[in-house]
């Protein structure tokens, strides 16, 4: 798991960490926390992450 990923799941409460956790049977980890992550978040923070990842991979 990247140390981004990791942070992020740290951040998250039980439940999410659990849902992540379940999700990381049928994807990659880093995958499986930032859907459960983006399931839980409010609207305006789930595009903040969209972006911000999308920053770090395409250097927008």
């Amino acid at each position: 798991m990247s140390a981004q990923a990791l942070r992020l799941f740290n951040t998250l409460s039980a439940d999410v960490q659990r849902e992540a956790l379940t999700l990381a049977e049928s994807l990659p980890e880093d995958e499986a926390v930032y859907v459960a992550a983006l399931r839980s978040m409010p609207t305006n923070k789930r595009r903040q992450l969209l972006f911000s990842l999308s920053k770090q991979r395409w250097g927008l």
